[in-house]
């Protein structure tokens, strides 16, 4: 490698220590130096640079930037050698850590045309911040130093992660206007990342894009959440986010330009490599190859030198609906708000619903038919089969929008639509119950007789998922599964076998769990569509009131029923766990089996032992049962052989 013939050594008044190394490399190599004072150089620039065409600087990382803007503007190559080795400027330039290495590239002769980016006339080295901007002015995971040990590492994250999750309830939305050379485009932001040479740091990893100063642009993140849990999202995607990855996440755009302007109606805290500004209106301009600097072989295997000839706009995250921008600058919501056209078309959908079209009746008919059969055969295989079939999802779903909306005609035509599937469930297994000669409580039938808390928690969960499902279309595939966590025409046909049989107590108890899947669904999808910006609260109100109403009703049997559900149990368990002993005779007990009417309790159970148990033990048994849970017990105990 060849070096420079002459050359200006610009060095602080305390570094002469490092001057004389410099000193001693040119004298090596038959370099001729002209040493100039800094201040000295910084009061003339001008009439200092017709002394030579290649200046060697002796910078810091804050100082660097004058030196930049010194040769773009009077057209001298520049060579840096950094004062404190190992900080952002050698990070940036990936400069050599040890001092000889940076001497030398400092005077070789083969200087790099490259990129300068300006910010409101200030030289941008590394990156531009503005707004909040958590991790992405970090250093990547990946380039954090190779010795530091993985608690170390973990510390470090959490560190950032704890500290963006607390500022969660202090985060600002401000609408701004980003102006390029063809687009003007009214959006809000929570933040923006303008990345001119830091590599290595976070942001540049969101983007399946290389990132140089010789690509002729300035590459920007914007940070633009709609919703907290959305900014969640963004944090979290932000630590797993891999290299290689094309799709950013929700929150973030991105945009690659010669010139950019941010204008806000407020002020905006922004920061120059660190440095902190403040102005309503911040402007970005890349200079492209304006300044020629020596550049290491390790800069190269960082950066690829390319012209973009277009610029790059991938801002279809950017909230651009001024219904959207003012809801998000007032207050960041906790989901993301619905916006008129969002409400468009899922009420076409949603009155779709609460219709009841042929196919409804057809496939209400069929699903019967099919979980009836399945019951019969106690199959869950078909009992699941019939839930896929039953369409009662979509009008109970379509009830939730309406008592939330107070739309009565999509309540009364919802209501209309799920009676008349009801009605022709209740019909078509009714039948089938007198025509099929078998009259046994299967499994499956009897699994739906006692509802609980347990069901009413299963039906809210399932109706919290339809109703995003219906709100969100690229979780429609969902339903499916939803219908089969719900198990709606299960109960219903067991309810229709019941009266098929003349039994109060089938229909009563199937009824309460239909009834409990109905209000639990509704009641839940009525609060996603309120989470996700469906309606006002003054208006939800009267709506979600009547449904608070309902589900209350229906879990005062529910909660009696688990806790009648729940004490069978504690005496299964503790009958089971204790050893008796009957007349001196140690007695274990199996297949214990607990039912409580009133204050009788009926234990059903087998002894486990050498011969039945006598009269005298049953006797004993019985007192002491009745001692234990003051209440009348009612035995009967089988026998099984021990061997």
């Amino acid at each position: 490698m060849s070096f420079v013939e002459k050359a200006l050594v610009i060095y602080p008044q305390d570094q002469f220590a490092l001057l004389e190394r410099v000193h001693s490399f040119a004298i090596t190599h038959n370099i001729e130096l002209i040493d100039i004072e800094e201040a000295e150089f910084l009061e003339r620039p001008g009439h200092y640079c017709d002394q030579a065409e290649h200046i060697v600087v002796m910078v810091t990382d804050q100082s660097a930037t004058k030196y930049i803007d010194l040769a773009k503007t009077l057209n001298f190559s520049l060579g840096l050698i950094p004062i404190t080795l190992g900080g952002p400027l050698t990070s940036w330039f990936r400069l050599p850590k040890d001092t000889e290495a940076a001497i030398r590239l400092a005077l070789e002769d083969d200087p790099e045309a490259i990129d300068v980016l300006r910010c409101n006339n200030e030289v941008v080295l590394g990156m531009l911040t503005v707004g909040a901007t958590p991790f992405l002015n970090q250093r990547s995971s990946a380039y954090i130093k190779r010795d530091q040990n993985t608690w170390h590492f973990l510390l470090y994250w959490f560190s950032l992660l704890w500290h963006s999750i607390r500022s969660l309830v202090s985060i600002k939305v401000l609408p701004v206007t980003l102006t390029t050379e063809k687009k003007e485009l009214k959006t809000a932001i929570a933040g923006l990342v303008a990345i001119e040479n830091d590599v290595n740091c976070a942001a540049a990893r969101l983007l399946d894009t290389s990132i140089s100063v010789q690509d002729s642009r300035v590459s920007v993140v914007v940070i633009s959440p709609k919703s907290i849990l959305q900014y969640l999202a963004f944090l979290l995607t932000t630590l797993r986010r891999k290299d290689g990855q094309s799709r950013l996440p929700a929150s973030i755009s991105y945009i690659k330009t010669k010139r950019l302007t941010l204008t806000s109606r407020v002020p905006l805290k922004f920061y120059i490599d660190g440095r902190p500004r403040k102005a309503e209106t911040i402007e970005l301009e890349l200079y492209p190859r304006a300044v020629r600097v020596n550049m290491s072989d390790a800069y190269h295997e960082r950066h690829e030198a390319k012209d973009d000839n277009k610029d790059t706009m991938r801002i279809e995250n950017l909230p651009q609906s001024a219904e959207r921008i003012a809801y998000i600058a007032k207050q960041l919501p906790l989901f993301t708000h619905a916006l008129e056209d969002d409400f468009r078309e899922l009420f076409l959908q949603i009155r779709d619903s609460a219709t009841a079209h042929p196919h409804y009746l057809a496939l209400m008919v069929l699903s019967s038919i099919v979980a009836t059969l399945g019951l019969f055969l106690n199959s869950a295989a078909v009992i699941i089969g019939a839930m896929v079939l039953a369409p009662l999802m979509a009008p109970i779903i379509a009830i939730a929008m309406g008592l939330l909306r107070s739309e009565r005609s999509i309540t009364l035509q919802s209501a209309r639509t799920i009676g008349i599937g009801i009605g022709l469930s209740l019909l078509t297994s009714s039948i089938l119950a007198l025509i099929v000669p078998m009259k046994e409580i299967t499994p499956e039938i009897a699994g739906r007789l006692q509802p609980t808390l347990l069901d009413l928690g299963v039906a809210i969960a399932c109706g919290v998922a339809g109703g995003y499902a219906y709100a969100r279309a690229s979780v429609m595939r969902s339903l499916p599964g939803v219908a089969i966590s719900v198990a709606l025409v299960p109960p219903l046909c067991v309810a229709g076998i019941g009266i098929g049989w003349g039994s109060f107590t089938m229909v009563t108890g199937a009824g309460l769990l239909l009834l409990t899947n109905l209000v639990g669904i509704a009641g839940a999808a009525a609060l996603t569509f309120l989470a996700l910006g469906y309606a006002p609260v003054k208006r939800a109100g009267k709506g979600l009131a009547v449904t608070g109403a309902l589900v209350a009703v229906v879990a005062i049997p529910l909660a009696l029923a688990f806790a009648s559900i729940y004490e069978n149990y504690k005496i299964e368990r503790d009958t089971s766990q204790r050893q008796f002993v009957l007349a001196n005779e140690p007695v274990v007990f199996s297949n214990i089996q607990v039912q409580v009417q009133q204050r009788t309790l009926f234990i059903t159970a087998d002894s486990v032992g050498r011969k039945p148990l006598t009269e005298a033990q049953m006797l004993e048994l019985k007192q002491q049962l009745e001692g234990r849970w003051q209440r009348t017990v009612v035995l009967d105990i089988g026998f099984r052989h021990r061997l």
